[in-house]
């Protein structure tokens, strides 16, 4: 026996605005696996309502983290629906102390066979050719780790990618060592000088067990030498927070007969985060983010910061 449906009003206007709303929609977020090796390999695209992007922007999550907590804290989808270009995060694969990662070469993770920088390369040129995008207009960032592969791909991809930004993240002794650009590559790292998990000064001793890497000052005079830069310039930048502990001095090196610059902001008295990350995020909707983060300085935006770095090297 059919039973009458009865539907409100209330619900049909529910239905027809989001219906609208939807339609009106003008960004998306998409979930996609690509195969690598045999592996199929996560990652979460964000796409501007727009069919025509200016670039793509590579975010990678920190150690232990994922694609979905660097999306929602470094605020980068705001920027590219602003400026128009796609944004990826790839998804780390899960180590033997369940922990995501990627491959860089820790010292945990001597046996490790997965190949991450295959990854992110078939990944770009996956995106590359079915967005259509200007293969010149490729750059790559991310967080601790994540600034750690940044640095990988600057060796070993710089047909690739066209600059790189690292947040928080060291040079390897071994990539820094076989580090082998195909031209100059342009560099910007955020560190704090107390950060207790990517130390400031480095751990060419291997006293933390993550393998030796470079302090910050060896690591970006090692990309100003490559880049052949001879001008240099550094500013203190304006504390527009003076209760987050912390202020920033900015580093630039160029050259006027060179394009590759290398920027440097050194967070003194800043530890382990994403500067400015804090100011985005709301307790209410995000309480544990919002309780590691409070912390970092808010005195500038990351994500602005690094498009701003990387809008220089777009090309039309």
């Amino acid at each position: 026996m059919a039973v009458p449906i009865k539907i409100s009003w209330f619900v049909v206007i529910f239905f027809v605005s989001n219906i609208f709303c939807y339609q009106a929609k003008p960004d998306a977020t998409d979930f996609g696996t690509i195969l690598v090796d045999g592996v199929e390999r996560d990652f979460i695209l964000y796409r501007p309502g727009t069919e025509k992007y200016r670039a793509l922007v590579f975010v990678m999550h920190g150690y232990t983290s994922s694609a979905s907590i660097i999306m929602s804290y470094s605020g980068m989808n705001e920027i590219a629906l602003e400026e128009n270009f796609l944004v990826v995060y790839p998804q780390g694969t899960l180590d033997q102390r369940g922990n995501a990662f990627f491959n860089v070469g820790y010292e945990f993770h001597a046996d490790v066979e997965i190949d991450d920088e295959k990854f992110i390369k078939h990944l770009a040129m996956d995106l590359v050719k079915r967005h259509e995008i200007d293969p010149r207009n490729v750059f790559a960032t991310g967080m601790s780790n994540g600034g750690d592969m940044s640095y990988l791909l600057a060796c070993n991809a710089s047909d690739i990618f066209s600059a790189i930004a690292s947040v928080a993240g060291v040079m390897m002794k071994k990539i820094m060592d076989e580090c082998r650009p195909e031209r100059p590559l342009p560099v910007f790292e955020i560190h704090g000088t107390e950060d207790e998990l990517s130390s400031f000064d480095g751990d060419i001793g291997n006293e933390d067990g993550w393998g030796p890497y470079y302090d910050q000052s060896t690591s970006i005079k090692y990309w100003v030498d490559q880049n052949g830069l001879e001008q240099r310039e550094q500013n203190r930048m304006q504390d527009k927070d003076k209760n987050d502990g912390s202020s920033i001095i900015f580093e630039r090196y160029w050259d006027d007969t060179k394009q590759s610059e290398v920027w440097f902001y050194i967070v003194e008295g800043g530890g382990h985060n994403w500067p400015g990350a804090a100011s985005k995020l709301r307790w209410w909707k995000n309480p544990i983010l919002w309780y590691f983060l409070q912390g970092g300085n808010r005195d500038v935006d990351s994500s602005r910061e690094i498009w701003s770095f990387f809008e220089r090297y777009l090309e039309s």
